[in-house]
């Protein structure tokens, strides 16, 4: 035990076998087309959206600042309507982003729109609390023009309220933002969350950090109270001053990588390399305890050996807070020569009391007071000249006191201070560098409110407008794809011949148990009848251009579907109760890159593609293989069998496979291809029971409906079996493969399980 003691004592800092949390976020603009100046990207956001951000924004400023009186706001606007409001239609113009980037497929167009949002709402608030102040000095002016004394003394109260709001101006400017931007969040994170996530993955959406920044609010991010308020801060100005931002940044990435080098004096990972991934690193201040917190290591260790917990765990922990241990005692010596770490731990010593002496001192006035006795005697005296002007004096007892307390920190406190300052400083930077990326990418747009402006780039086609549904030109666009979803009745005509023998009616029959249900549905994924008869059903869902809103067709073919095959089994328990026939469906999706063709009977239009024929094909199931009791009683509802040879196959493109579709759905090989594109699928190998130990893909994804709802889709990819047609002996596993879409409730459920722990 002695000895691992000692081992750990004198072993070398490491940071081998560290997780620790990276993430870079690309705000660039690259790709986009040039306004009219040709230097910036021209967008144009809808006149309602602004004129809701002006109305939520004053709103908030008079809720803030208490100057209602002043702002003169309409008492019927109330500010909970505003947020509601704003938030509405923030969704919609974003959801019209969204589409705009699938139209044009460029992710970009989707990242342009939040980047002009978040501008035109910061340059928004500066705006109108500009208005504040000139409506106040509007109004001292109108006072004192009048020379009534009444008047006069609304003047002089109103100027030290203006005098009040101008000091706190960074405070009030933080507050508001930090509000409305909760608000941006709220629609960001909850609304267009799964929308951006089909489309575009986990880079669609701007992560929370980069527009939820103190540092973008701020009249003065660098202000000394702004900094220590808002992030447990106080860095130095001066150049010589060992705390200021870009030294102390590099120092600390400097040591880390003296680390990485001891660790691998062989690797090709260069220091600078390795650099680049430190300051990336310091972005995250969960990475500090990480590196460091040995105290909240040791704690767990102990919580799970008093619990009797796992011996091999607990072992795991005591090593882990043993290098944490190493690592901060790095960290504290290096800092310590430096002298930062005195200047660190009177920081926390005067935070609770620095506010008694600002103003008329400025917190750096105050630091210095606490570490380096020789300003005292200066500061004191300007804190005696100044107590006229405040109207009271100032004792500097407590700063002597909090001056003396942080010299006598220990070595273990003032290591606790340096993890407090670490996980400070990295907020800080992560904070500091997002802003500065954000404010490049607000740098490259121009925000058009010039109807000129617009219109000039309208017209040479330079403008992004995201506009509400109301301020778009609404017509129907050319179709360039469809989908037809074929339901074949199983033994129809036996249905038919039973029900007439005992004197029941098999059309209403059809009608009720089929036909109007789904009928009711078609809505829920923009489907269409093509054709209807006895013992089938035939629908089509079409993509339009420049309306990407709709170009889910695959996906919502397959929802509706399987919606389809709900709808009739649940009918089927009160028929089976009733002595009444089952209704069994097969199911073919076909996909067609193309337009239909149409041609016309009087009134009625009648549908030519290709997309039917084959469409009726997936739907069929042969009478031989519906007999067969080992696929009548398997997990899937779909088989796909080849009969015949390779060389017969390859002689056409026609259909040759036979089928067992009995409450299945298939999706064509094309259709599958097109989903994939449509929405974000996991792919996951799974066994499933009575298959055997070997894997077999899965797909799942979530799609819109048309009516805003999202629908889970599984998909299941197989391989055809060649069999022998006579015996239906399987012959050999062949190279092509067929896709099914899933509807067994514990195959669904099992898959989106696994889905969601990937």
């Amino acid at each position: 035990m002695l000895m691992t003691l000692l081992e750990n004592f004198f072993k070398p800092p490491t940071l081998k076998g560290l997780s620790l949390n990276v993430r870079t976020v690309n705000l660039s603009l690259d790709g986009l087309r040039t306004g009219v100046d040709n230097i910036r990207h021209d967008v144009h956001l809808s006149d309602g959206f602004c004129k809701t951000v002006y109305d939520l924004t004053i709103h908030l400023i008079a809720k803030h600042t208490h100057s209602e009186d002043i702002l003169n706001l309409d008492k019927s606007s109330i500010l909970a309507n505003e947020k509601e409001q704003f938030k509405r239609l923030c969704e919609e113009v974003m959801t019209d982003a969204v589409n705009k980037a699938k139209l044009a497929d460029n992710p970009v167009i989707n990242i342009l729109a939040q980047v002009a949002v978040i501008k035109f709402i910061l340059k928004n608030i500066r705006n109108c609390f500009d208005m504040l102040m000139d409506t106040g000095d509007n109004m001292i002016r109108e006072y004192n023009i009048t020379n009534k004394r009444d008047k006069l003394d609304k003047s002089i109260a109103l100027k030290n309220r203006l005098s009040e709001l101008t000091q706190n101006k960074n405070t009030f400017l933080c507050s508001i933002s930090r509000e409305i931007f909760q608000y941006f969040s709220e629609v960001q994170t909850h609304n267009l969350k799964d929308m951006r996530q089909i489309n575009f993955g986990d880079d669609g959406m701007l992560p929370e950090e980069i527009y939820l920044n103190p540092m973008l609010y701020a009249e003065n991010p660098s202000d000394d109270v702004f900094m220590i308020e808002e992030y447990d801060l106080l860095m130095g100005h001066r150049v010589d001053d060992p705390d200021k931002y870009e030294p102390l940044a590099e120092f600390i990435v400097n040591l880390l990588t003296e680390i990485h080098i001891k660790d691998n004096h062989n690797d090709a990972f260069s220091p600078e390399e390795f650099k680049k991934t430190a300051y990336q690193w310091i972005k995250h201040s969960d990475n500090v305890d990480t590196l460091f917190n040995h105290f909240q290591t040791l704690h767990q260790a102990r919580l799970l050996k008093k619990k009797k917990g796992d011996k091999s765990e607990i072992s795991a922990l005591t090593g882990q807070a043993a290098a944490q241990k190493r690592r901060l005692s790095f960290f504290y010596k290096k800092f310590n020569k430096t002298g930062v770490l005195n200047r660190i731990a009177a920081l926390y010593e005067m935070k609770p009391i620095y506010s008694e002496y600002c103003p008329p001192l400025v917190p750096q006035v105050v630091l210095q007071y606490m570490i380096a006795p020789g300003s005292r005697k200066g500061t004191k005296n300007r804190l005696e000249r100044s107590k006229q002007f405040f109207s009271k004096p100032f004792f500097t007892e407590s700063l002597d006191m909090a001056a003396k307390q942080s010299r006598k920190v220990g070595k273990s406190a003032k290591q606790a201070c340096l993890m407090r300052f670490l996980k400070a400083f990295f907020r800080y930077h992560r904070d500091f560098q997002n802003a500065i990326m954000l404010r490049q990418a607000m740098d490259e747009l121009h925000l058009a409110r010039e109807e000129k402006i617009i219109h000039l780039s309208r017209s040479n086609n330079t403008l992004y407008e995201f506009l509400l549904p109301h301020e778009r030109v609404s017509e129907e666009k050319p179709i360039f794809n469809h989908v037809i979803v074929k339901a074949d009745v199983r033994g129809s005509t036996d249905i038919t011949h039973r029900m007439i023998e005992q004197g029941l009616n098999p059309a209403s029959y059809f009608s009720l148990n089929l036909f109007d249900p789904i009928t009711d549905i078609l809505v829920e994924y923009d489907a269409s009848k093509v054709f209807v008869e006895g013992d089938a059903i035939i629908l089509s869902i079409f993509e339009r251009e420049e309306t990407p809103e709709g170009w889910y067709s695959v996906a919502r073919a397959c929802g509706l579907a399987a919606n389809m095959l709900s709808i009739v089994q649940r009918y089927n328990v009160r028929n089976h109760e009733h002595q009444l026939p089952i209704i069994e469906l097969g199911i073919g999706i076909c996909f067609k890159e193309d337009k239909p063709l149409f041609l016309f009977d009087g009134a009625n239009r009648i549908m030519i593609s290709s997309a039917i024929n084959l469409a009726d094909r997936l739907s069929g199931c042969s009478k031989a293989l519906r007999k067969r009791q080992e696929l009548v009683k398997g997990h899937f509802n779909l088989y796909v069998f080849q009969t015949v040879s390779e060389e017969e196959m390859s002689k056409t493109a026609d259909d040759l496979f036979l089928r067992y579709n009995v409450n299945g759905i298939e999706l064509s090989k094309p259709g599958f291809q097109k989903l994939q594109k449509e929405i974000g699928m996991k792919c996951i190998s799974a066994t499933v029971p009575g298959f055997g130990t070997s894997k077999m893909n899965f797909y799942v994804g979530k799609f819109p409906t048309a009516t805003g709802e999202y629908q889970t889709l599984v998909i299941r990819e197989a391989s055809v079996i060649q069999m022998n047609p006579e015996t239906f002996q399987p012959v050999r596993t062949t190279s092509r493969n067929y896709y099914e879409v899933c509807t067994n409730p514990k195959i669904c459920e099992n898959i989106k399980k696994a889905a969601s722990k990937s």
